[in-house]
């Protein structure tokens, strides 16, 4: 029996455990006590990894679909099947879907298969959701595009402020390190229209109405600078743009916040000046999951600058992560929009760069994310998927047309079945990889267990797909992947194998100036000013509302922190997690619909009683589930319903999964 350091590889946490291998199987799993950030605690989820790891659901060998059935094949003709198909199909016409979950290696890797080797921009990740806007708008104001602070100080924080979803469903070791950091004196605040279990731990829980997150957050600047509580020497120190951002704020009405939100000014008072007068304060809100849009996420960036916690120790916007790898996923340039270390897809000077560090040609036209490209009007032809991870598919009809579907995937999951060649690939636990957490924490897994005879590593099958396709690549282990990163992200370009090996983890920038990591951003250090970020008013979008408000009353949230993990692949086969995660199945197994005890009173509808919610062009029939956690005039739907995809949201639900600012106007009925 023998016990191996690791990784948690759920969500972004990035939390240390122990495998238990017995006989070339994981048995078992423990928390690692010295682990900086989750210090010997694990979550539900975490606790039962070993489940997932001895899995017998595995695929094992390459298999290509004949006749509607697959057939096993050997990796050359494997090879040979994609190589001979993929030549005939131009650049653009292909999009490549990679995972969150994959390593910092196998994704940098996946991206230069596909710009480098299939000459294409079509790339993006499955449940990347908010991450791409939040990565935009903090490089747009503070050139850093992740965590601002540092986990490691936040229980001495005095001001904390979550903003949208549930950090304690998401990322519940991060949720509990809120939960300390409140025990020991820190005031915790909580704005989200539904009532989660984090606003339930917290002394201030603000419920504005669903779609004006951004209007409060406005709202608390304006009375900053009503209140005389800005930091004049702070902005004139550390800011390029302060003065035209307090033009614009006096165009902000705190009485028309009050009215679009539903939250009384004293509230908005007494939470700017808590911010303002505290020492130090962190913000926290989801990118995988239950995201903000970007103008909300640059509302609550200029509201943390305004009140000067931004570049300072013990404060700063802290994004984080639905998924294990998804920060790391787009350090390495898994993205239309950026290039490995963030390089904008823009700049011409930085695809010189990649050419030439590359030795091939690259093409330059605008890529698209996956969804895009599968919309209507799309020429794509061809799609290459990394472990899809959600059991529902979108356009599944249209993906049935593609010419070719290449999957690599460890498990076989309902997307697997519409390949046309599927490749096996390790699991995280079979194979040496990187992983970048929530906090810039980069952590090296080591192979712990051997994989199945004819398994082989994401970057094998890309080192052999691209020489197949022309490509001198001659990786012989993630190290030398890793060695290629350093020289391309400057984050990364002070991390080597050797560093991380005796290490539990570096957060990033590690380069020359800081070749043990870099704990939190500092204005002093910058050496640049940060940027307020011009955000558009929301007149329009209340005015879009009030409209169509006298047909369809409700404003339906889609929500997936707490039940997005019933759809997740990983999640299907961990069995106690599994369970917890499905007991309100037992309940309403066809799913529900929560509305509020207000409004069912109001329109006569039971606990369980069958309705219909009706959007402009279709509806759902559901359970009601009456609930304390909802608003008047507000309606949650969690995100488990097969049916609701295809049959109900259709083309709206990319856009309401995309942030917690996005509503659906819906009508409630009973159903007849």
């Amino acid at each position: 029996m023998s016990y191996y350091r690791g990784i948690c590889n759920f969500c972004g946490t990035g939390c240390g455990h122990l495998l238990r291998v017995e006989g070339n199987r994981v048995r078992g799993v423990y928390p690692l006590s010295g682990h900086p950030l989750s210090h010997g605690r694990l979550c539900v989820r975490g606790w039962h990894i070993h489940e997932l790891l001895q899995t017998e659901d595995r695929i094992t060998q390459p298999l290509i679909k004949d006749g509607g059935h697959f057939r096993q094949v050997s990796y050359g003709e494997a090879l040979n099947f994609v190589t001979e198909r993929i030549r005939g199909i131009p650049g653009h016409e292909v999009a490549f879907l990679g995972s969150p979950r994959s390593s910092n290696e196998e994704n940098y890797l996946l991206g230069k298969f596909a710009r480098g080797v299939i000459k294409t921009n079509n790339l993006s990740l499955s449940s990347d959701a908010g991450q791409e806007e939040s990565a935009r708008v903090l490089l747009e104001g503070c050139g850093w595009p992740a965590m601002t602070g540092t986990l490691a100080e936040l229980r001495q924080a005095d001001f904390i402020l979550v903003v949208g979803g549930d950090l304690t469903k998401q990322n519940p070791i991060i949720a509990s390190e809120i939960h300390h950091a409140h025990r020991a004196g820190s005031f915790l605040a909580t704005i989200s229209p539904r009532k989660t279990q984090m606003a339930r731990l917290s002394q201030l829980h603000l419920r504005p109405r669903p779609g004006t997150i951004f209007c409060l957050l406005q709202g608390l600047a304006r009375i900053l600078t009503d209140e005389n509580k800005i930091d004049a020497d702070y902005l004139s120190r550390f800011t390029a743009n302060s003065q035209s951002f307090l033009k614009e704020l006096k165009q902000v009405e705190i009485d028309q916040v009050v009215e679009a939100t539903g939250i009384e000014k004293e509230q908005i008072v007494s939470l700017a000046k808590r911010l303002a007068e505290s020492d130090s304060a962190c913000a926290f809100y989801p990118t995988g999951v239950q995201s903000l849009d970007s103008r909300t996420i640059a509302a609550l960036f200029n509201l943390f600058l305004l009140a000067g916690k931004i570049g300072r120790r013990g404060s700063g916007l802290n994004p984080v992560t639905g998924i294990s790898n998804l920060l790391g996923s787009y350090d390495m340039g898994l993205s239309p929009v950026f290039l490995p270390g963030y390089a904008p897809s823009g700049d011409e000077r930085e695809w010189e760069k990649l050419e030439n560090f590359w030795q091939t040609k690259l093409d330059r036209w605008p890529g698209k994310n996956v969804d895009a490209c599968l919309s209507e009007g799309e020429s794509i032809k061809a799609l290459f998927v990394v472990d899809h991870d959600e059991e529902i598919i979108r356009h599944v009809n249209r993906i049935k047309q593609l010419d070719l579907i290449v999957y690599f995937g460890a498990y076989g999951n309902p997307f697997a079945s519409l390949a046309h060649i599927i490749f096996p690939r390790t699991s995280y636990a079979e194979g040496d990889g990187t992983y970048t957490n929530s906090e810039r924490r980069v952590q090296l897994v080591k192979k712990k267990i051997d994989p199945p005879a004819d398994v082989r590593p994401l970057w094998e099958t890309l080192t052999s797909m691209a020489r197949a396709l022309g490509h001198d690549w001659n990786y012989r282990s993630t190290e030398d992947i890793m060695d290629e990163i350093s020289q391309l992200v400057p984050y990364y370009s002070g991390l080597t194998y050797e560093k991380l090996t005796t290490r539990l983890g570096l957060k990033w920038p590690c380069d020359d100036l800081h070749p043990e990591g870099t704990d939190c951003l500092l204005a002093e250090e910058a050496g640049h000013s940060f940027q307020f970020i011009q955000a558009d008013q929301p007149g329009e979008r209340l005015a879009f509302d009030q409209e169509i408000e006298k047909d369809f009353p409700f404003k339906l949230v889609v929500g997936r922190s707490n039940y997005f993990w019933h759809q997740n692949s990983v999640m299907k086969r961990t069995f106690i997690p599994k369970r917890e995660y499905n007991a309100l199945l037992l309940l309403y197994p066809k799913g529900f619909v929560e509305i509020s005890e207000e409004d069912a009173s109001r329109l006569g509808i039971r606990e369980k009683q069958p309705v219909r919610v009706v959007a402009e062009s279709a509806e759902v029939r559901l359970a009601a589930r009456i609930s304390r956690d909802i608003l008047p005039g507000m309606l949650y739907i969690p995100y488990f319903i097969d049916e609701m995809i295809p049959e109900f949201l259709h083309r709206q639900v990319a856009d309401l999964e995309k942030n917690e600012e996005f509503f659906l106007p819906v009508r409630l009925e009973k159903a007849v």
